[in-house]
């Protein structure tokens, strides 16, 4: 896809790998929406770095665990840019509990991390495909994570929620042919703000064990998702970003 003059909605897109995926989609030329569901202030200060590249940036509050904000969100971006042709799924939640205390995993932390997680990013496509068709297509891109492609991560319904939006690419990528493609990436452990929830001790085990010695850059994520938009010919896929983590022998 040719990104210049293009639309892109980023939801978490003010923090984090959503913050990178931003700056990088705008030295490209797209024109960038950023949703954010508390962090308004960063969501901000991002539009504004956006918009030194030459571009158009504007803000969109949204929780998207909520079907009726990701409906109202997308009808503003309409409003605002009058297209939409790249939506990426970022905006992500956990709780951090150990594998083996499913006690500690109530009803309430199960159904918010799918909720946020994995239902959103339906929800999401479902209310932007009519937009992305009214100009030919589009792309769909979720972040998903190393932990939906094999145990671990933050707790046991990050995993399975992670696991879901996998297959839910996969899903959506069948039904949305041929002129939408999706796509996931997955990355592994990024040191963004979540990071402060683990031990240095714990930062550097990620690193040691990762097949490259070092933890995985979120430049390199954001490139992963940049790479997806530019390209006509991948859909139903996962990428995975990880200093190769994934396959520790």
């Amino acid at each position: 896809m040719e990104l210049k003059g293009r639309v892109a909605l980023i939801t978490g897109g003010g923090t984090g790998l959503g913050r990178e995926i931003a700056l990088q989609l705008a030295a490209e030329g797209m024109d960038i929406g950023i949703n954010y569901s508390k962090s308004a202030q960063d969501a901000e200060n991002t539009a504004a770095e956006v918009e030194k590249l030459g571009v158009k940036a504007a803000t969109f509050q949204a929780n998207v665990g909520n079907t009726a904000e990701i409906r109202s969100m997308i009808e503003q971006v309409d409003r605002t840019f009058g297209r939409l042709d790249l939506l990426i799924n970022n905006a992500g939640t956990t709780h951090f509990i150990a594998f083996p205390d499913i006690e500690a995993v109530t009803e309430e932390i199960w159904d918010e991390l799918m909720d946020v997680n994995t239902r959103s990013a339906f929800f999401a496509a479902k209310a932007a495909v009519p937009l992305m068709r009214r100009n030919g297509g589009g792309q769909i891109i979720s972040t998903s994570s190393i932990a939906g492609l094999a145990p671990g991560g933050s707790s046991l319904p990050y995993s399975v929620s992670k696991a879901a939006l996998v297959h839910l690419t996969r899903c959506l990528a069948v039904a949305l042919a041929p002129n939408i493609q999706v796509n996931t990436v997955a990355p592994g452990f990024l040191q963004t703000r979540w990071a402060a929830h683990w031990s240095q001790e714990k930062i550097l085990q990620n690193a040691e064990r990762a097949l490259l010695q070092r933890l995985t850059g979120i430049e390199d994520s954001a490139a992963a998702f940049v790479m997806l938009a530019k390209n006509d010919s991948i859909t139903g896929q996962v990428i995975t970003v990880d200093a190769g983590l994934l396959n520790r022998v």
